[in-house]
């Protein structure tokens, strides 16, 4: 599984906002974006964290800087910077029905700290 492209989020995104996401409009999408993703025990990415959303629907969430993302997801949830224009990528590895962007997760979805075994 490779990494995705932040184009279409941000492109998907701005279409339902009525922003043109051009350049004309003075909009762009990042070249960027922080994901949240799943590690193993070396720290190595395995999976990229996507949210079931109430409705049935998988959504990825993606983020413009990393404060956001630490707001969003707390301080123990691992991140990969992901180049935007790759996010299809993403999509044709593992499916979702949407892009959601600088979202914050509700507490109860989030990681907490990780027990050290020794």
């Amino acid at each position: 599984m490779g990494p995705v492209c932040v184009r279409e989020l941000l492109g998907s995104l701005l279409a339902m906002t009525g922003i043109d996401s051009t350049g004309r409009g003075g909009v762009s999408a990042p070249p960027v974006v922080y994901l949240p993703v799943d590690v193993d025990t070396e720290g190595n990415v395995t999976d990229f964290r996507m949210i079931r959303l109430g409705d049935g629907r998988v959504a990825l969430l993606a983020y413009t800087a990393l404060d956001r993302f630490v707001d969003a997801w707390g301080e123990h949830q691992s991140w990969l910077l992901f180049e935007t224009r790759k996010i299809d990528e993403i999509h044709r590895a593992k499916p979702f029905d949407l892009k959601l962007l600088d979202v914050v997760v509700p507490e109860e979805m989030r990681p907490g700290p990780q027990e050290v075994t020794a």
